[in-house]
């Protein structure tokens, strides 16, 4: 059985993938706290202080233990592992912004597999690394299908955004986008769920919601705690968001029945097919025009047919263990 070391400092898409995985490796798994983002103070200062400590003590025992050593997320531990291999083989999944943030300080010499969340990901790193000699693979195992189904639906007059509610993710726009067809589409509303960590960005989107006289139709919902009773609420999932690695929320949502409109980031026509995708206001408002515009069995057959299109595209990709057990002797 090949030894494989896990490290990660945020499981959340692999969480329901491990049970396997114990039966498939001999695994063991490096789950630290995350380390912060930028240092505004002596506590930040501390913990990346611990996380560095942490990096040094636990990383060479585990490179020297194992067959292979995955980094899921091509962040800290990679750069590390990189530049200090071991005899393990190394492999990592990138999902966004660890191209941007991270990749130019790894030593990808010393990185056997890289995975990718979408095809246009692997382009980008393809064409910002292109000196790479490794194997690479586009996978998509981020979420358990079996927990998002469909119901029986008519329909609900209502739109949803699911993310933090910051700037990348383009709320405030998309409720400018959703005021410009809101007096041809009096019954639709807007739901908007999510954390808010950036509490000026959060004003600037309420001001948006005010300005607009859409206080009763646009709402901020923070934490949903019942995620599929959420999506059955919908009649579409909405992505406004400037980049992406392959949106959770737009794989979820179509898999639980909703039709799904997107602005056109790199990757986004691999979840969503070309009549909802927009890049202006005016595409957002023809697309939502359509859409209502059809009976109720025509949406129906639209929403269930775009559904198993995607699952079996996505369940089509080669699955992470398999390739990870390639690796080891």
């Amino acid at each position: 059985m090949a030894q494989l070391a896990l490290v990660s400092d945020d499981l959340h898409f692999l969480q329901h993938l491990l049970p396997t995985w114990e039966q498939q490796f001999d695994l063991r798994v490096l789950n630290p706290p995350k380390p912060p983002p930028r240092i505004r103070g002596p506590r930040d200062l501390l913990a990346g202080l611990r996380n560095r400590r942490l990096r040094s003590r636990e990383l060479p025992p585990l490179a020297e233990w194992a067959d292979v050593v995955f980094c899921e997320w091509a962040t800290h531990y990679l750069e590390w592992l990189s530049h200090h291999p071991g005899r393990a083989k190394l492999a990592t999944r990138m999902h966004r912004y660890e191209l941007e943030r991270h990749a130019d300080r790894v030593n990808w010499d010393n990185v056997a597999l890289v995975l990718f969340v979408s095809d246009a990901m692997e382009r980008a790193f393809r064409a910002a690394v292109p000196d790479y000699g490794g194997q690479t693979a586009v996978v998509y195992e981020n979420i358990d299908f079996a927990k998002f189904s469909t119901r029986d639906r008519g329909a609900t007059q209502r739109l949803g955004m699911l993310g933090q509610v910051i700037p990348r993710k383009g709320v405030r726009e998309a409720v400018e986008f959703f005021a410009a067809v809101a007096d041809e589409l009096p019954e639709l509303s807007l739901s908007i769920a999510g954390g808010t960590p950036d509490a000026r960005y959060r004003q600037r989107v309420e001001e948006a919601i005010a300005a607009a006289g859409l206080g009763e139709r646009v709402t901020l919902e923070g934490f949903v705690p019942d995620l599929q009773a959420w999506y059955h609420s919908l009649d579409i999932i909405v992505s406004n968001s400037q980049a992406e690695g392959l949106q959770t929320a737009l794989v979820e949502g179509i898999a639980s029945g909703c039709r799904a409109l997107s602005r056109d980031w790199a990757g986004a026509e691999e979840v969503v097919p070309p009549d909802g995708l927009f890049s202006s206001a005016t595409e957002f408002r023809q697309r939502l025009v359509e859409h209502y515009a059809l009976d109720a069995e025509e949406r129906t057959r639209q929403a269930t047919g775009e559904r198993e299109a995607l699952l079996e595209r996505l369940g089509a990709r080669p699955r992470m263990a398999e390739l990870l057990a390639s690796l080891a002797p």
